[in-house]
């Protein structure tokens, strides 16, 4: 106790206190082992800058902590469980290549708008599909088939099976009176090009005459809207979205679902209006506008009829506020979107209004490029569907 009070080293109590201390100074304390026990790490709560009001959100000290007591920059972090999107934050904040995932749309939808608002580099979204088919299976039990799903969609839809020998995964029927094929896609895969090149053949070689084949798909790729266009079938394609909350209605209703309760909806789109290209010496600038999206049928969507209606008002007066988030990439090479701008609810650098998006998007600093331009939009709904619209330009 001598020696540290010659070094100045104790502070000696006033009136109030009863101890005599010891000071250590930060820049020569080595710090305390941290136990299994984290308690230093508060919880999100009040106004803490990082709430998101996701109810399984972690704080960011958590996701550090462990991603620097067990990586190093550079390496490879996985989440499947994402949430809201806290550990992709994290660990490209630290210089961690990362890999999330996540079965909702919200979370998707967060964690991609909360990378854009930190500026993260670029990185790939993919929607790989959606779970119908282990969701059927609780519903229908082991023994379930994806045939089995089919023929059901096919009866609700009013089409009658084509003969086994014709139909052996017996996802395909006919409307009864008329030249009309019906192909039930598998919930467990995307509906794209392929599929609409599949239906086509079937249409044209299948005995019987075919004068139009319907499509009725879970998920789509985002270039459905364009390979059906591309495509130039006109009336004898036909591609129908399978309503997305229908598993959970047969789960609670089973066979005693009728076809009259069920809506099938043509896809939504995308429209885009006035897109203007300039030059100037090395560099150039893009203008692109959305003019109009076109959602899914309210009908479509799991909604009460007091939300439907509200949301049928919105669809009639201002269907480009149901926009969550858009962006545009001027050079797609028509399989991977880079988005190099991008626009989305909240954010008031392009505009102004909080609760929308803006309807222009103005690119500037191009690299000039001799010849057209293809520029894509993709766009987001508030329901997490998406929509995409390309062009060229000249």
């Amino acid at each position: 106790m001598e020696r540290l009070d010659a070094e100045g080293r104790l502070h000696f109590p006033d009136s109030k206190e009863k101890q005599i201390y010891k000071k250590i100074y930060l820049d020569e304390y080595p710090g305390q082992m941290i136990n299994n026990l984290w308690s230093d790490i508060s919880t999100l709560k009040g106004s803490n800058r990082e709430i998101l009001n996701y109810d399984t959100q972690k704080p960011e000290a958590l996701l550090s902590r462990i991603m620097e007591l067990s990586s190093e920059k550079g390496d490879t972090v996985a989440d499947f469980f994402v949430g809201s999107g806290t550990t992709a934050a994290v660990a490209e904040r630290l210089g961690r290549r990362w890999i999330v995932s996540d079965l909702g749309k919200p979370a998707c939808m967060i964690t991609r708008k909360r990378l854009i608002d930190q500026n993260a580099k670029p990185f790939l979204y993919q929607h790989i599909g959606d779970y119908q088919v282990e969701q059927m299976r609780s519903t229908m039990g082991a023994k379930f088939r994806i045939g089995d799903l089919a023929e059901i969609i096919l009866g609700l839809f009013g089409a009658l099976p084509l003969p086994m020998e014709e139909n052996p995964n017996k996802n395909m029927g006919r409307l009864q009176g008329s030249k009309t094929l019906v192909l039930a896609d598998s919930p467990n895969k995307m509906t794209g090009l392929a599929t609409l090149r599949r239906a086509i053949e079937i249409r044209d070689n299948l005995m019987g005459g075919w004068d139009k084949v319907v499509i009725l798909g879970w998920n789509f790729s985002p270039t459905i809207g364009h390979d059906i266009e591309a495509l130039g079938q006109g009336d004898r394609l036909e591609v129908l979205v399978i309503p997305p909350d229908l598993l959970d209605r047969l789960k609670k209703k089973g066979h005693k679902l009728k076809a009259d309760e069920v809506r099938f909806s043509s896809l939504q789109y995308l429209k885009l209006g006035e897109v203007s290209r300039k030059q100037d010496g090395e560099w150039e600038s893009l203008s692109v506008a959305i003019a109009n999206y076109v959602l899914l049928s309210p009908e479509a969507l799991n909604l009460d009829e007091i939300n439907r209606e509200k949301l049928q008002k919105i669809i009639n007066s201002d269907p480009l506020a149901l926009i969550e988030y858009w962006g545009v990439d001027p050079d797609y090479d028509g399989e991977v979107f880079r988005s190099v701008w991008q626009d989305y609810r909240g954010n008031t650098d392009n505009d102004s209004d909080p609760y929308r998006v803006t309807r222009i998007a103005r690119l500037a600093g191009l690299p000039k490029k001799s010849g057209p331009r293809r520029v894509c939009v993709r766009v987001v709904d508030v329901f997490g569907f998406e929509a995409e619209a390309t062009i060229e330009v000249a």
